[in-house]
């Protein structure tokens, strides 16, 4: 199962192939992928808080997300 923390590190590798793109287009395509997982890693960290002790929608969630 994915956690929020690896889906910030997903993030921030895409930054770092970002940084290292002499291509525009591939910065830019880089970037938006940063964007993704970081917010997928916010989503994730809110239905966690929100979900209580729901655990069958915290494992939904997740199978949705991954």
């Amino acid at each position: 199962m994915t956690t929020p923390a690896e889906y910030r590190e997903f993030a921030i590798d895409c930054m770092r192939l970002a940084d290292g793109a002499e291509d525009a287009g591939l910065r830019d395509i880089m970037m938006g992928l940063a964007r993704v997982w970081f917010t997928t890693a916010v989503a994730v960290d809110q239905h966690v808080t929100l979900a209580g002790d729901e655990p069958e929608r915290l494992i939904e969630l997740r199978r949705v997300l991954d």
